[in-house]
């Protein structure tokens, strides 16, 4: 099978490379392997966009006669779904069957821990202060907010054949819906390459043909805007279609940076709700003249002819790209308000795309151009920001000084979309793969939103960081492009060192509070996060502006001794203050993501150890820092972009003077710049040539040069 790993791989290497993975993971973090294997699982599923922004909440217990237990939860705000997660981990070498009866044991655990927080005395029988307890008393406050259980497993053992159906159920009068992510299904939606599970629908279904689709879904092809790569279709979709496409599949529908915006900033628009309920007078029937419909894509879109006209008969793989307020205000409508969606259309303009890896390059460009005249900002489309693109590229020359007497240099791999790691793997033999993971370890692999994680807890925002990866990711993003347009040199070399350097800072934090004596198994993560932001703050005020020399850090690629004392009894002081009885939000978990929890603890008075002030930069030695590595920038930008005009080749550019003669559009300068390319030969254009050079370039590609 082929995909994101290029060359073929079986899933019982796949498995293999998984459980290793687990167990760097565990070492990594000092978890216990199954802790570490519900990390690493939710990780890929939130990739996969199954989940956003889970929490680690585990425990096993009797209640009454019966055994309950839970290992994760993830609430999603904008579709009111609660997922929740056991784990059924093998760590064998060769792969186990999950059978029916283990399935069914293991989703009855989840039921009697819901069941007992709900409706029995469980939350008072559990110990206060813990994850677990903060996660039922989260499901207790939003048992009137929840529209939708999800129950899953995890597992990485292989499912029984005999599970062929899952059934859902109810759970006070909510539906329960069961998912089993077993080896099988990890390695299907991975080695695809596809960032979430093929959404699959069929319009013939007798519920559509009772909402009024007699054939499927009316449309009519934009001919002369579909291309032989993708064509474009326009459709008139029944509310409750779309109300009902929303119930079934939930926020999965929305593509991934229309989702990232709407949980972060977005709630169901009031004027939509009015149109749809009929309020002050409004006829339901204006809802199409009203709304600006909806943008979605898909892989596959099959259309039958009928008398009638063109009809959509399944969609595999629907993205909404733009209208998800109007999707979820009829959803809302229809479930919290009751209302009658009979007569309510929207129109929808879907871009078929087939091509995976085409697909890949062209959905986030519609979801931008598509979201062009909302508010959504550059933040929502972060992933391909040219801040990610520079630290990527850094990442991937920047070399660490060697550690613990090796005699190599490593890298400290920014993973900027997923899979890009094992992707650079995919077609190397078994000889030049062992070369490559020494050069690029595992441990030494930083994600976008760890990237996001290290420095918002840096640079004192613990708050942000604590609400999950997805919704630290948006808050850093929101930072980062302004602070991009005002100065891009800022975002250098030292900059991602610097970064490295907090990130060795978190694992060692990560490392060090889990082997502590005070730690209970919870808040971890929170007290790392809060202990980096406490220190980086308590240093500038204590020591009158002075901070960390992350530089000393990168060099020696570990932690000085000073830093280790000090962290002890930091991080010792930070889990009291998160965990204290006076904290004004009863819940932990969400007593972290409050600004309050941060700004009392920067009230509080805390001496840090004079001896760490050897560690420290004054502000003067700052500013040379500053200097130094906006220097390196500006050689790395001259270095890259004559990389650039040189790869290309004499020919090359000697086409493209040609063509802008042709076409009237190059200037005598431009030929003058143009042929400084075209004699590379002789002699290679200088930095601010080739700068100019690559001006024009862009300027005759928007025109239509191919090259």
């Amino acid at each position: 099978m082929e995909g994101e790993f290029g060359s073929i791989m079986t899933i019982e290497e796949y498995r293999k490379n998984y459980l290793e993975d687990v167990k760097t993971l565990a070492a990594s973090e000092s978890e216990f392997t199954v802790t570490a294997f519900v990390k690493h699982t939710l990780e890929n599923l939130e990739d996969f966009n199954i989940v956003s922004d889970f929490e680690l909440a585990h425990e096993e217990e009797r209640y009454g006669n019966k055994i309950y237990r839970v290992d994760a939860f993830a609430f999603d705000e904008y579709d009111m779904t609660m997922s929740i997660f056991i784990a059924n981990y093998s760590g064998e070498s060769e792969i186990e069957t999950l059978t029916r009866t283990e399935a069914t044991t293991l989703f009855n655990r989840i039921m009697v821990f819901c069941d007992g927080v709900l409706n029995g005395k469980l939350l008072y029988q559990m110990e206060i202060s813990t994850p677990v307890y903060d996660f039922a008393e989260r499901l207790k406050s939003l048992q009137n907010t929840i529209r939708r259980y999800r129950f899953f497993i995890l597992t990485d053992k292989q499912m029984s054949g005999k599970i062929t159906q899952l059934q859902g159920t109810t759970f006070n009068n909510i539906p329960v819906e069961y998912n089993i992510w077993d080896i099988q299904r990890l390695y299907k939606v991975a080695s695809t390459g596809e960032d979430h599970e093929p959404v699959e629908i069929n319009f013939k279904d007798k519920k559509y043909s009772d909402m009024g689709l007699k054939y499927g879904l009316p449309c009519i092809e934009a001919s002369d805007a579909s291309t032989d790569e993708f064509k474009c279709l326009l459709c008139v979709i029944p509310g409750s279609v779309l109300a009902d496409l929303y119930d079934t599949y939930g926020s999965i529908l929305l593509e991934g940076n229309v989702r990232a915006f709407l949980s972060v900033r977005g709630k169901v628009n009031k004027n939509i709700r009015k149109t749809i309920l009929g309020v002050d007078g409004e006829d339901k029937r204006m809802f199409f003249a009203y709304n600006n419909g909806i943008s979605a894509t898909a892989a596959e879109a099959v259309v039958e002819s009928h008398r009638e006209g063109y009809f959509i008969s399944s969609i595999k793989n629907l993205q909404i790209v733009n209208g998800g307020q109007t999707t979820a205000s009829l959803s809302n409508a229809k479930y919290k308000d009751k209302a009658d969606l009979n007569g309510i259309y929207v129109q929808m303009k879907l871009t078929v795309i087939p091509d995976h890896a085409l697909a890949q390059q062209l959905i986030p460009k519609i979801s931008r151009g598509a979201n062009s005249q909302n508010k959504v900002s550059d933040a929502d489309f972060f992933s391909n920001h040219e801040f990610n693109i520079k630290m990527e590229k850094i990442s991937r020359t920047t070399y660490a000084p060697a550690k613990n007497g090796q005699q190599f240099e490593t890298h400290w791999f920014f993973e900027r979309a997923r899979g890009q790691y094992e992707q650079e793997q995919s077609k190397l033999t078994q000889a030049q793969k062992n070369k490559y993971l020494l050069s690029n370890p595992k441990e030494q692999k930083i994600t976008k939103t760890d990237f996001a994680k290290y420095r918002n807890s840096w640079e004192g925002f613990p708050h942000y960081a604590s609400k999950g990866a997805q919704k630290n990711f948006m808050e850093f993003a929101e930072k980062i492009v302004n602070r991009w347009e005002k100065d891009q040199s800022q975002f250098n070399d030292a900059y991602f060192r610097d970064t490295v350097a907090i990130a060795i800072l978190y694992k060692y934090l990560d490392k060090m509070v889990a082997k502590q004596s005070w730690y209970s198994m919870g808040y971890k993560a929170n007290t790392v996060m809060y202990t980096l932001a406490y220190f980086n703050f308590l240093t500038a005020k204590q020591f009158h502006g002075r901070i960390l020399n992350l530089q000393y850090i990168w060099d020696k690629q570990g932690v000085p001794e000073e830093l280790e004392t000090e962290f002890t009894s930091l991080s010792k002081y930070v889990y009291d203050h998160l965990t204290s009885e006076k904290r004004l939000v009863q819940n932990v978990t969400e007593w972290a993501k409050k600004s309050e929890c941060w700004e009392s603890l920067k009230d509080k008075d805390y001496k840090l150890n004079k001896n760490i002030a050897d560690l420290l930069l004054t502000k003067d030695e700052q500013k040379i820092a500053k200097r130094e590595g906006k220097k390196e920038d500006i050689l790395r930008n001259g270095i890259e972009v004559q990389t650039a005009v040189v790869e290309k080749g004499a020919e090359y550019w000697t086409k493209m003077i040609r063509w802008g003669i042709e076409h009237h559009l190059v200037t005598e300068r431009d030929i003058s710049f143009l042929k400084a390319a075209a004699n590379m030969n002789t002699k290679i254009p200088s930095e601010k040539q080739c700068q100019r050079i690559l001006n024009i370039e862009s300027r005759f590609k928007d025109e239509g040069f191919s090259g």
